[in-house]
């Protein structure tokens, strides 16, 4: 698509970082597993209203890979980099999925002044369970040593994306596997065992975060329960639910990217007022 693109030299290794659209910055961060790529349905609807700063995390897409293990506040310092590096002085407006969320929440809580507001999408809140625990660890070690074999690239697809859209969107499915599939094996686990086993509880984050923030879930997010998502606003100052019909990790902003967008935008409008309104499902 159209736009510019930058190599940034950060705290979690060289980040390739995309700029396009005009107005205030926006800031936008996908989820493990996959790429900026996820953002395309939604990107020619945003960059109307903002210029667009898309991020490949580190081990994702065009980015480098870190030489040792980082942490979601590394990632928030490497964002805070990107804009030093670009010239954005003025506070942007955080679009996370997921992974993506993780990090505008660190950096809305660490620094508060670059973030006007902050949009979350599936981003679970909670460590992994022992439970998902006994299930997890295995399939990062099997990645180690196999990379993204069929059986495991299967697995991670299914939680992206969910059977319905595997079914009814083949040629976006393709994309997803392959953002997985083509990456080298020693970044991808990288992030998997920094972003994904070693993410703490972000909990005791929250009340710091004085943010106006959105935080979007589906209702059949196998990952991030919807009844998660509306504790965690409860925990903030100035947050508020926004709950979706839809499955997948990933699927929302790939098959329902006109809904979502119309979500975001709106609340970028006026942050303050969307949270004071206390919209919990989309208009």
């Amino acid at each position: 698509m159209a736009g510019r693109a930058e190599l940034v030299d950060t705290a979690v290794g060289q980040l390739h970082v995309q700029i396009d659209g005009e107005g205030g910055p926006a800031v936008l961060w996908h989820s493990l597993f996959v790429d900026s790529t996820t953002w395309d349905r939604m990107r020619p609807m945003l960059r109307k209203r903002r210029q667009l700063i898309i991020i490949d995390g580190p081990g994702h897409g065009q980015s480098g890979f870190p030489s040792k293990d980082f942490t979601l506040s590394d990632c928030a310092i490497a964002a805070a980099q990107v804009l030093d590096f670009l010239g954005v002085n003025q506070s942007v407006d955080w679009l996370g999925n997921a992974w993506g969320g993780h990090v505008g929440l660190f950096l809305a809580a660490q620094s508060p002044q670059r973030c006007r507001s902050l949009t979350t999408i599936a981003s679970p809140i909670q460590a992994l369970t022992r439970r998902e625990r006994m299930t997890i660890v295995p399939m990062v070690w099997a990645y180690r040593g196999l990379g993204a074999a069929p059986p495991l690239a299967r697995a991670v697809t299914k939680s992206l994306l969910g059977t319905t859209f595997i079914r009814t969107h083949p040629e976006e499915t393709d994309l997803v596997v392959r953002s997985f599939r083509d990456v080298p094996k020693a970044g991808m686990h990288r992030a998997m065992v920094s972003v994904m086993l070693n993410r703490p509880d972000l909990g005791p984050l929250l009340p710091r975060i004085n943010v106006p923030t959105v935080m979007i879930a589906a209702t059949g997010d196998p990952v991030v329960p919807v009844g998660q998502i509306r504790a965690a606003v409860a925990q903030m100052p100035s947050a508020v639910a926004v709950i979706i019909d839809g499955e997948g990790h990933v699927a929302p902003i790939i098959a329902q990217a006109d809904e979502l967008a119309e979500v975001v935008t709106t609340f970028w409008n006026d942050p303050d007022a969307y949270v004071t309104a206390g919209t919990c499902t989309p208009s």
